[in-house]
């Protein structure tokens, strides 16, 4: 469910919403634009084309009903009203009520004339087909407009248009002049073939957007992803790696751009780490810091704790070389780990001997520590270590720490008395004992029981030196 919800997440599902939302946005308002505008110009085409036939219609009654040929205009009516299935047109009186369907209109003129210029007709027309018309008043209305709409009946759609017949001047002396609007010319076409292709493409078009929204996004997704989501995951991966202590993995650098410009400088970061982790084996971790933080050498006060394989000479002439390694790399390896648990830094591996430096207000006591914990190591597990055994010795004092050597080759070091006193001490102690100088002893406290002191003749001092035996509850102390 984790994985699951980190994926509905991730930036390639972020960007590909995005892309699909943005398409579908920008290309559907495209496509609505154009059908709008599509639909927009095909009603005012059809609008202009209807009313056009009006005027046409209008023109023609017009001529016929000017000399008084009444009947022709009658029988035009009726031709143009049958001439089109997919059309009808229909003339009505201002009343709504169709024309020449009695003789109101017949008698109307002949009472403003005074006299009967026109014969009543013998059958009036039928009204049992009479349409609706909607919309009627507004065409007929004062001032009278024309009128273009779309409506639905039977289940087809139409495109109408009304269009008045005003009374004009010349008009009036038929028709009286106590009207505007003395007709309507009612012209309504079928387009119920034209809305069904309409909306047959329109879905058409619907489909087609969704088809090419999705291969948008899909072909610009793809390309998003070779190009900058896959490598941001590799690189991201490799971090992951590097954080979980694995310095093995690369980025695969693809293309001179950005993206490969940051994957270059990730491996070059993960190079550089890498080499930092192995240099870490071979120098001690005062010395990067030098490299890092300054060389700048500076007398402090630590703790120098030594520590020297027994009779090891006499091992290795007993022994092939692989044994003498793994046995020694097994025992320094174990020293190194219990010098780091209790906060100390290998300065140096010489040959069987370690030699260790511990800083801080309670150094003495960790060194302690680290030392009866080895002698105990050592008695305990001896088989672990083919049966060697090491000495220690450990002081406490002032030391210079800095950068010792050539410009070719140099490390991170301390020297000084102390250094000097913890490495004579060391070569004194005989295997499985401890044996610390007095100001290491007085700074570490009443953990730790002691035997002494003792006196000892060290190299390079005149006077008899006082020790300490630490007592570890291991070997001949």
């Amino acid at each position: 469910m984790a994985k699951r919800q980190l994926r509905f997440r991730s930036i390639t599902f972020t960007v590909n919403l995005f892309l699909v939302l943005a398409l579908a946005v920008g290309v559907g308002l495209v496509m609505v634009a154009f059908t709008y505008s599509l639909l927009a110009s095909r009603n005012q085409l059809t609008r202009s084309s209807l009313l056009q036939q009006g005027n046409i219609i209008y023109t023609s009654i017009a001529n016929f009903m000017l000399p008084g040929d009444a009947p022709l205009a009658v029988k035009f009516v009726g031709q143009i009203s049958i001439s089109s299935p997919e059309s009808s047109i229909s003339l009505y009186r201002r009343d709504g009520v169709p024309a020449f369907s009695d003789n109101a209109t017949i008698e109307r003129v002949n009472t403003n004339l005074r006299e009967a210029k026109f014969s009543p007709r013998a059958q009036a027309a039928s009204q049992a087909a009479r349409p609706s018309t909607p919309r009627f008043k507004e065409a007929s209305s004062n001032p009278p407009s024309e009128v273009f709409f779309q409506e639905s009946s039977g289940g087809n759609s139409y495109f109408r248009a009304y269009r008045p017949l005003i009374n004009l001047p010349k008009c009036a002396v038929c028709h009286g002049s106590d009207h505007t609007v003395r007709g309507v010319i009612d012209i309504r076409s079928d387009v119920t073939s034209v809305i069904r292709t309409q909306n047959l493409t329109i879905a058409g078009g619907a489909v087609g957007f969704l088809v090419v929204v999705g291969l948008l996004a899909f072909l610009i997704g793809s390309f998003l992803r070779a190009l900058v989501l896959s490598p941001i995951q590799s690189i991201g991966s490799l971090c992951t790696q590097v954080t979980s202590g694995s310095f093995e993995g690369r980025v695969d650098v693809r293309g001179k751009n950005e993206i490969g410009d940051l994957a270059r400088t990730v491996n070059q970061m993960v190079g550089g780490l890498r080499e930092r982790f192995e240099l870490t084996k071979y120098v001690s971790r005062g010395t990067i810091g030098a490299l890092t933080e300054g060389q700048k050498p500076q007398r402090v006060q630590r703790t120098l704790l030594f520590t020297d394989v027994r009779g090891f000479t006499a091992y290795t002439e007993r022994h092939e070389p692989e044994r003498v390694v793994r046995a020694l790399n097994r025992l320094l390896e174990r020293q190194s780990e219990i010098i780091h648990e209790w906060g100390g830094d290998i300065d140096k591996f010489v040959g069987d001997e370690v030699v260790a430096v511990f800083a801080g207000e309670d150094a003495s006591t960790r060194a302690c520590r680290a030392a009866r914990d080895i002698v105990r190591l050592c008695a305990m597990r001896p088989a672990d270590f083919d049966g060697l055994s090491v000495g220690i010795g450990a002081a406490s004092g002032p030391i210079i720490q800095g950068m010792i050597g050539s410009e070719r080759r140099a490390d991170f070091t301390v020297i000084g008395d102390s250094v000097n006193i913890a490495s004579r001490l060391c070569s004194i102690a005989k295997a499985g004992q401890v044996i610390v100088g007095d100001s290491a002893k007085a700074a570490a406290g009443a953990e730790f029981a002691f035997k002494g002191p003792f006196g000892a003749k060290l190299k390079g001092k005149a006077a008899p030196q006082k020790v300490w035996l630490l007592l570890t509850g291991a070997g001949p102390g």
